[in-house]
């Protein structure tokens, strides 16, 4: 197996849709580097166009949720709360960038960007924000290369407006794996 590069991207999006924050490649690889609670994503494979769930797909978005919610209560701000509408969101948006081709906020394709999305949805939102990540079997070195971002990752994730999140991890694509957070301020 060849050696895969990491990839991460980060956007924020405020009431009237513009956008504030985006990200770009991040430059971590996966040496070897195991999860602390032991959960890896499972069936990862490379360059197939099938969206996949990992058997292990709940425990790995609750584990990451565990750790954004650490790094948050940590620094005194409140912890999030799971949102079906958002996961939704997050899963389908997995999907369309491994079936798609693309590691992207924007699907290039439709056009439609994180407030699209949710918008299309039915998701009512003050403001809204989105973190990708891409190669990174655990949700432990997921986090851990968002927090380590100068990309604006960690300013999403500490950012006091969010309520609720939504986790989805999928399998397939260039990437192997997918990670998609996203948080939502509803009204």
């Amino acid at each position: 197996m060849t050696s895969r590069f990491p990839f991460t991207k980060a956007v924020q999006i405020a009431v009237c849709g513009a956008l504030l924050l985006t990200g770009c490649p991040g430059t971590g690889d996966m040496g070897g580097r195991g999860s602390v609670a032991g959960l890896v994503a499972e069936g990862i494979e490379h360059d197939t166009r099938e969206c996949q769930i990992p058997a292990n797909a709940e425990a790995l978005a609750a584990r990451l949720l565990e750790l954004v919610n650490q790094e948050r209560t940590q620094r005194g701000l409140h912890a999030l709360t799971l949102s079906p509408q958002l996961t939704a969101i997050a899963e389908d948006h997995a999907c369309e960038m491994i079936e798609g081709g693309f590691f992207a906020h924007v699907n290039p394709y439709t056009g439609d960007g994180p407030a699209e999305r949710a918008i299309k949805a039915g998701y009512v939102f003050l403001a809204l924000g989105e973190n990708l990540a891409g190669g990174q079997p655990t949700p432990e070195q997921t986090v851990a290369e968002w927090m380590n971002s100068t990309q604006g990752h960690r300013e999403i994730i500490l950012a006091a407006q969010w309520g609720e999140t939504g986790i989805a991890v999928r399998t397939g694509g260039e990437h192997g794996v997918y990670w998609v957070q996203e948080f939502g301020n509803p009204p």
